[in-house]
């Protein structure tokens, strides 16, 4: 269900969509990066790739390496992320959203 969570001065939404499935967070922080934001409230996790940090769990929902092909997707207000969640700046009243989709 959609959820609030964290005290701070910004204010950022993150909808993540699973198939048909969509839920939102609306998250108050002072961090910086979409990276930190969503670690400090467990919504992400993953390990060190070449390109930064290579998120496998969204809100406790875990890439299924067998099934192939499937990443989470990262934008911001429908647009693509062309950089990783760790340089990603955050700013009050951004939308981002967390998309698991096929390459």
């Amino acid at each position: 269900k959609d959820t609030k969570l964290g005290k701070g001065e910004k204010t950022i939404e993150v909808e993540v969509k699973v198939e048909e499935q969509s839920v939102t967070f609306t998250i108050k922080t002072d961090k910086e990066t979409l990276c930190d934001a969503l670690i400090e409230h467990e919504l992400i996790t993953g390990e060190d790739g070449p390109y930064g940090l290579y998120v496998k769990t969204v809100n406790g929902m875990t890439l299924d390496e067998k099934a192939g092909n499937y990443y989470w997707a990262f934008y911001k207000d429908g647009e693509y992320l062309l950089q990783g969640v760790e340089s990603t700046e955050i700013s009050d009243g951004e939308h981002y959203e967390i998309v698991y989709e096929r390459f």
